[in-house]
């Protein structure tokens, strides 16, 4: 003697879960799509440095160039930073990438990645200096 409504599945009201799922597929779609256009401008800069008549093992020694300077070293992640104009302590936003907001001023906040210590301050490359470049 069992009715239909002791057979049903309980029905969850307010879940979230299938919206979060939703979001973070919205995300990784994003970040492909963004990987791709990466992948697209890399392959047209290498194309045109060989029209332009650079050897390819140039290339490839300043790959191995590159990764000698950095070695094992990651991606330096300051969670906070001081405010420009108020000097209060920010934190990164989790939601806007390498930026956050200064609960105090309202002011925008740049967290700029790098690959340098925190003692050393990354310099700007001089557009007038070609050896910069190399």
């Amino acid at each position: 003697m069992y009715s239909d409504y002791e057979t049903k599945a309980p029905v969850i009201i307010n879940d979230r879960s299938s919206e979060a799922l939703a979001d973070a597929n919205i995300r990784l779609g994003n970040m492909l799509s963004e990987m791709a256009e990466l992948q697209i401008k890399l392959q047209a800069m290498y194309m045109v440095m060989l029209d332009q008549g650079i050897d390819p093992q140039v290339f490839e020694d300043k790959i191995e160039e590159v990764m000698k300077i950095r070695g094992n070293k990651k991606p330096v992640s300051l969670d906070s930073k001081p405010c420009p104009k108020c000097g209060r302590m920010v934190k990164k936003s989790s939601v806007a990438p390498l930026l956050g907001k200064c609960l105090y001023c309202g002011s925008n906040v740049p967290f700029s990645p790098t690959f340098l210590d925190d003692a050393k301050e990354e310099a700007p490359l001089d557009p007038a200096d070609p050896k910069e470049y190399c």
